[in-house]
C-alpha cells in the first residue's frame, strides 16, 4: 500500500473509480398527450417516482386497453398495438405503487369479471351434475340437459406464467392479455426462463409481439393448438443486477427479444421524496386517465367463432403516412455499419414498428378514428427517447461492485468530513455497507489507495480532498 511519507513527492492526481456515463435524458412527457401526460406527471410528483417509470406503467396499461379492439393497418400490413416494456429500478423505488395506479382500471375490470366468472362456473357445475345423473339400468343420462361451454377464466393480467399456461390462456380464456410483473426477477427466475425452456419462451414471446398465429403441434390429443389474432403486452420491472444480466445475455440479444422492448433505467429519487398529502384517486388528471382506460376495458371485444379478436382497422391520414415513411427511412439509414444506430441495431430495426404502435395507442386513447401526423410526431419523440436510452445502457462499461462501493465510501468520507481515520474507526462508525466485515472494508480502502484518493502510513488513512 502507498505510504504517507512527507519526504516523498505528493502522489499523482486521483483517478475516478467509476467512469462517468451519460445521464438519462428527461422523459418527453408532453409527447404522451392530454390524457396520459398529465396522469404521468401527477403520479411522478405524488408517488415520488421518475417520470420515465410512471410513463412505462401508463403506456403498458394503455397498450393492454387498446390492443384487443384495434389493429393498425398500413399498405396492406397489419400492426398490433401491443407493447413490450422493461423498466429498471431498485427495491424501494416505488415500482409497485406506480403500477398499482396505472393498472387500476384493468384491475377493477378483472375483479368484476372474476365475480361474474364464479357465478357462471357455479351454474355450469350445477347443470353438469344434472346432466350426469345416471339411471343404473341405462348407460345414458336420464336427464338430457344441454351443457354450455365451461366459462373461461378472465385472467387479464398474469405475473408468473409458464409459456404453456400463457398460450393456453390466450387460446381458451382471454384473447388479449398482459404479462406484467413489478418484480421481474419472479418471471425471469421461474421455470419458464430456466436453461431448458428459455429459447422456447423467448421465441414464443417474440412471435406474440409480431402478432403471428399461435401454432403448437403435440402428439397428445387435445394438446395441439392453432389460434389467430391473439394479443399480448408485456411490462417487466427489473432490479439493476438483473438488467445488466439481460443486456449482456447473448441468447436474448441473438433472438431479438430485447430489440422489441422499450427500455428505460431512470435515476433513482431515493432520499429526495417528501410525503405528498394528496389523494390521487380524486386527482382530476388521474380521474380522466382512469375514466378513459376504464371505458376501453369495459368495451366488449368483437370475437370470431374461433375466439379470435376481430380488430377494428386504424389507418393513417395521408400526412401521417408520409411522415412515418420519412421517419422509417431515416431510421433505416442509420442502421448501417457507420450509422448512429449501428450499435443498437436490434432496437433500431424495430423502432419504426414501435413508433407506429405508440402512435396508434395515442390515437385510440384520445378517441381519434385515424392516426394523425401529430400522433406520429409525438410517437417519434417517445421512441427517440427509448433509442437514446438503449444506447446509453448498452454502450456503458459494466461497473465493478467493489469500485462502486469504494466510490460510495469516498463520497461518504467527503460529506462527513473524515479527513483522517483508522480502519478501527471505519469498522465502528463508518457507513453500514463498508463495515460488512473487516476484509470488505480493507478491499474498499485498497481501491481508494490504488486510485490515489487515500494515503496511509500503515495505521491511519488520509483523504485527499481535491478542489474541483
Amino acid at each position: 500500500m502507498q505510504q504517507l511519507d512527507p519526504k516523498l513527492e505528493l502522489p499523482r492526481s486521483p483517478r475516478p473509480l467509476i467512469e462517468s456515463n451519460p445521464a438519462a435524458e428527461p422523459y418527453p412527457v408532453r409527447a404522451l398527450g392530454g390524457v396520459l401526460g398529465p396522469a404521468v406527471e401527477r403520479m411522478a410528483e405524488v408517488i415520488g417516482v421518475p417520470q420515465a417509470l410512471a410513463a412505462q406503467s401508463v403506456l403498458a396499461a394503455s397498450a393492454l386497453a387498446a390492443q384487443g379492439h384495434v389493429g393498425l393497418r398500413l399498405d396492406g400490413r397489419n400492426y398490433p398495438l401491443s407493447l413490450y416494456l422493461i423498466t429498471v429500478a431498485a427495491s424501494g423505488d416505488r415500482k409497485t405503487a406506480a403500477d398499482r395506479f396505472a393498472l387500476l382500471p384493468a384491475r377493477q375490470w378483472e375483479r368484476e369479471q372474476w365475480q361474474r366468472y364464479r357465478e357462471q362456473l357455479a351454474r355450469y357445475r350445477i347443470a353438469q351434475r344434472q346432466a350426469q345423473r345416471i339411471n343404473p339400468a341405462e348407460p345414458a343420462p336420464t336427464i338430457n340437459v344441454p351443457l354450455e361451454a365451461e366459462p373461461s377464466a378472465p385472467r387479464l393480467i398474469t405475473t408468473d406464467p409458464t409459456i404453456e399456461a400463457l398460450i393456453k390462456g390466450l387460446c381458451h380464456d382471454l384473447p388479449s392479455m398482459g404479462l406484467f410483473c413489478d418484480e421481474g426477477g419472479q418471471f425471469l427466475g421461474s421455470s419458464t426462463m430456466n436453461r431448458d425452456n428459455r429459447l422456447k419462451a423467448i421465441t414464443t414471446l417474440s412471435s406474440l409481439w409480431d402478432g403471428s398465429p399461435i401454432d403448437r403441434a403435440r402428439s397428445m390429443a387435445g394438446e395441439s393448438l392453432r389460434a389467430y389474432d391473439r394479443r399480448l403486452s408485456l411490462h417487466l420491472m427489473l432490479q439493476p443486477y438483473l438488467a445488466m444480466q439481460l443486456l449482456s445475455d447473448p441468447l436474448l440479444q441473438g433472438q431479438g427479444i430485447l430489440g422489441r422492448c422499450l427500455m428505460t433505467w431512470p435515476t433513482s429519487l431515493a432520499g429526495q421524496r417528501s410525503y405528498q398529502a394528496v389523494d390521487l384517486s380524486k386527482d382530476a388528471a388521474l380521474k380522466r386517465y382512469h375514466h378513459r382506460l376504464s371505458a376501453l376495458f369495459h368495451q366488449p371485444w368483437s370475437l370470431s367463432a374461433d375466439g379470435a379478436l376481430r380488430l377494428s382497422p386504424l389507418n393513417l391520414s395521408p400526412l401521417a403516412r408520409r411522415r412515418w415513411i420519412d421517419l422509417h427511412d431515416a431510421i433505416e439509414a442509420q442502421l448501417g455499419e457507420f450509422g448512429e444506430l449501428a450499435s443498437v441495431r436490434p432496437s433500431g430495426s424495430k423502432a419504426a414498428d414501435n413508433l407506429l404502435r405508440v402512435a396508434g395507442i395515442l390515437a385510440v386513447v384520445e378517441e381519434n378514428g385515424v392516426v394523425e401526423v401529430d400522433h406520429i410526431q409525438r410517437a417519434s419523440a417517445l421512441v427517440g427517447y427509448y433509442l437514446t436510452e438503449i444506447q446509453r445502457l448498452t454502450e456503458q462499461e459494466p461497473v465493478c461492485r467493489v469500485k462502486e462501493e469504494a466510490d460510495r465510501l469516498l463520497r461518504w468520507l467527503q460529506v462527513k468530513e473524515w479527513k483522517r481515520f483508522s480502519i478501527r474507526e471505519l469498522n465502528r462508525n463508518g457507513p453500514r455497507f463498508a463495515r460488512k466485515s473487516s476484509r470488505h472494508a480493507a478491499k474498499l480502502l485498497v481501491e481508494l489507495i490504488d486510485h490515489q484518493w487515500l494515503v496511509t502510513d500503515g495505521h491511519t488513512f488520509e483523504v485527499r480532498h481535491v478542489q474541483s
